[in-house]
């Protein structure tokens, strides 16, 4: 009977580790990515310890487009293709993420992006962009705008962090994980494509909305080597308490938010709207944490209107 009980555990314990092996994923090279998910209008520039990967479309006052933790620069893909129509449009791989992947120092707070931003315009020759930033890229963009006003025309945040950052009671197994010491080692071996399909599905509103192809999209580019250690140390990251620059922010300011928010409730934009002087609201029903994505028609128009710029008709 022991030896019964014996094999059994040995089975379940075997099984267990079957498991686990299947779920662990190898980190995928540079050049593979590159080669699959590069365009013609892709650039690649050393700024700030990372070779950055950027796209620079369009004619016409330049707006620089900056994406969300664990997101990339075809976050905007629905924007870009419509202000580039009257636009130069710069959107960028933040450091740790897509094709850019980790940078040398491993340094990944607010400071760090923010001062990347200027040295990206200065590189390129931009002395004033109007900005769009969602989620993290919403609060590197108002660090920015409140650091450097005179560089800073119109300014775009699309669901913001700095306030809170993402709900506790809906924040993605990968979040959590990250921030578990025991556990976010194994974040580095095992991330299998359904736990970045769920993690998509929760910022999204509508989650029928979310293609096959983004999800394969932001799983391998999770994948790029180095990423998964670059979300890590992202996720351990304790910014300087950046709130207090709101007041500063001099640019006209439009705030975007998705009403079915699980990650930052849109009440949060009570706080921006009360420090950042002069701001506007405009809400999405039904729309999530990334409405840009979701709804980039809707939301891109709106961004085309307070630009000062014709608006595209929709399909």
């Amino acid at each position: 009977m022991k030896l019964h009980k014996k094999h059994m555990a040995l089975a379940a314990a075997l099984a267990f580790t079957a498991i686990i092996l299947l779920q662990i994923r190898q980190d995928i090279p540079t050049e593979v990515l590159k080669a699959k998910y590069s365009t013609p209008a892709s650039k690649y520039i050393t700024i700030a310890g990372a070779n950055l990967h950027y796209r620079d479309e369009g004619q016409g006052s330049p707006i620089l487009l900056l994406h969300g933790t664990a997101a990339s620069l075809h976050t905007w893909d629905g924007w870009a293709s419509v202000l580039s129509k009257k636009h130069r449009v710069l959107r960028l791989d933040l450091p740790g993420f897509g094709l850019t992947g980790r940078n040398q120092t491993d340094t990944y707070t607010i400071a760090y992006y923010s001062d990347l931003v200027g040295q990206f315009m200065d590189r390129l020759g931009v002395d004033k962009a109007h900005i769009a930033g969602s989620s993290l890229g919403g609060q590197i963009a108002y660090d920015f705008a409140a650091t450097h006003p005179e560089r800073v025309q119109k300014l775009i945040l699309i669901s913001p962090t700095g306030v809170t950052n993402a709900n506790d009671k809906n924040i993605s197994i990968p979040f959590r994980l990250a921030q578990t010491p025991v556990l976010r080692e194994s974040l580095k071996y095992i991330t299998p494509r359904f736990i970045v399909e769920n993690s998509l599905k929760e910022v999204y509103g509508d989650d029928s909305r979310l293609s096959e192809e983004a999800v394969t999209l932001s799983h391998d580019l999770l994948l790029h080597k180095g990423n998964r250690e670059a979300f890590i140390l992202r996720m351990n990251t304790v910014d300087a308490a950046n709130l207090s620059k709101l007041a500063q922010v001099q640019a006209p300011t439009l705030i975007l938010w998705g009403e079915a928010d699980a990650w930052i409730p849109v009440t949060n934009a009570a706080r921006f709207l009360q420090d950042i002087k002069g701001a506007k609201l405009k809400t999405y029903a039904g729309a999530g944490h990334i409405p840009m994505e979701e709804l980039p028609q809707e939301t891109v128009n709106d961004a085309l209107i307070f630009l000062g710029s014709e608006v595209v008709a929709t399909k």
